[in-house]
């Protein structure tokens, strides 16, 4: 029997309902996933990465107020250098 803590469990059966599959058939698509993706530099898939940057991106504002290109600049940043 595998034991998982239960934060791990909870995760990996919030992301299995939102598939709608099975516990146990949402792991198995990820071992086979693991498998048949070629890595990148950091061990993961190329579906993977987009799957994980979607969810990251998801939790995030997008009513964030926008700089203006002065705002950003160098000058205001690092004020003159002379």
């Amino acid at each position: 029997m595998l034991e998982v803590d239960s934060e791990v469990a909870s995760k990996i059966q919030a992301r299995a309902r939102e598939r709608g599959v099975s516990v146990n058939v949402y792991l198995r698509e990820l071992i086979d996933q693991k498998g048949t993706e070629s890595e990148g530099s950091n061990g993961l898939g190329s579906q993977e990465r987009v799957r994980f940057l979607r969810e990251w991106a998801s939790v995030h504002s997008t009513n964030t107020t926008l700089l203006s290109d002065h705002a950003i600049s160098r000058e205001t940043i690092y004020g003159k250098r002379g």
